[in-house]
């Protein structure tokens, strides 16, 4: 994705590890590019009030291309995020039709809340508890999951 000046925005792929770092980098990048309200609030939905000024102030047709607009960005954040992922996780976004609903899928599975932080971190407990080193076994191979 090229931007003005020819600098290109690359995007880090998530492959189920890092989630929090991986965020923070998406976040940076879709505040550069003027997305990041779309990714967290999803697309604005005018309610009545300000549909009826809205249609009093401009025709249809410009509030049309306001949508179109909005549809195409949220279309580009969504394109981000599935280009951001590996070929592992995206079956788990492919049904999802706009860039904040990837998102929550992504931070609802991979964030998660203390419930399940404390699962995993317990997980995580478990294994380094009963990990041990085999006989033969290189020190290398032994150290490579503590990284």
């Amino acid at each position: 994705m090229s931007r003005s000046g020819g600098s290109e925005v690359r995007t880090p792929i998530f492959s189920g590890e890092n989630y929090e770092f991986w965020r923070i980098k998406m976040v940076t990048i879709f505040k550069s590019l003027g997305l990041w309200s779309l990714v967290e609030k999803g697309i604005p939905t005018p309610d009545s009030k300000k549909k009826k000024k809205k249609a009093e102030e401009s025709s249809e047709e410009e509030v049309d291309a306001e949508m179109i607009a909005v549809l195409m960005k949220d279309a580009k954040a969504l394109g981000i995020i599935q280009n951001a992922v590996s070929d592992q996780i995206f079956p788990r976004i492919a049904n999802a039709d706009s860039a904040k609903m990837v998102w929550n899928l992504l931070s609802s599975e991979y964030h998660g809340g203390d419930q399940v932080r404390s699962v995993k971190l317990q997980n995580l407990r478990r294994e380094f508890e009963y990990m041990r080193m085999r006989e033969n076994e290189p020190l290398i191979a032994y150290l490579t999951p503590f990284e």
